[in-house]
């Protein structure tokens, strides 16, 4: 596998590069979804509890 050149990636900066979301990121994503005032505030949607399936 070849490595990755970073130079031009738009979603870093010198502290931070954002990743894809991971099979092992799962649970905190989940507990994430039981965030509802943020998710309303992000989304202006009230959603259903999340599943574990759906993760």
């Amino acid at each position: 596998m070849r490595e990755i050149d970073y130079s031009q990636y738009f979603w870093q900066d010198e502290e931070i590069r954002l990743r894809a979301i991971q099979d092992a990121d799962w649970e905190g994503h989940y507990f994430n979804r039981f965030d509802t005032p943020a998710r309303r505030l992000l989304e202006c949607t009230v959603e259903l509890p999340p599943t574990i399936a759906d993760m």
